[in-house]
């Protein structure tokens, strides 16, 4: 599928590993609602990939990469959450959020490709 040639999808597969083991670590009641929400976020950005790459109208791809966009905000903003109740330090956060943010650039790159393209 042409999805699992991007680089940027590659990127976003690498990142749920790092996620998935800091949400291993959160095992206490009063956070599992960040611990959920972290793996939503970070498997919207795989999956909206995946389901954009499918689609045929450059608006719809566009759509669906914008959305992916989002949850790696998202995702950044849940690390954010996760230092102030002292569950993973800065330097680990700051790791992370440049992992996603080379996400975010590269779909920034691939909607900027999609736009300048005929389909």
């Amino acid at each position: 599928m042409e999805h699992e040639n991007f680089p940027v999808y590659k990127l976003a597969l690498d990142l749920i590993d790092d996620i998935t083991a800091i949400c291993k670590r959160i095992t206490t009641q009063d956070f599992l609602f960040i611990k959920d929400q972290l793996m939503r976020a970070s498997s919207s950005i795989v999956l909206n990939i995946a389901e954009g790459a499918g689609k045929w109208t450059k608006r719809d791809k566009i759509n669906f990469y914008r959305i992916s966009r989002g949850s790696a905000y998202e995702c950044r903003a849940a690390l954010d959450l996760l230092v102030r109740y002292k569950i993973i330090d800065n330097e680990t956060a700051s790791k992370l959020k440049d992992k996603l943010y080379a996400v975010s650039c590269g779909l920034d790159n691939l909607m900027a490709s999609i736009s300048k393209r005929r389909i």
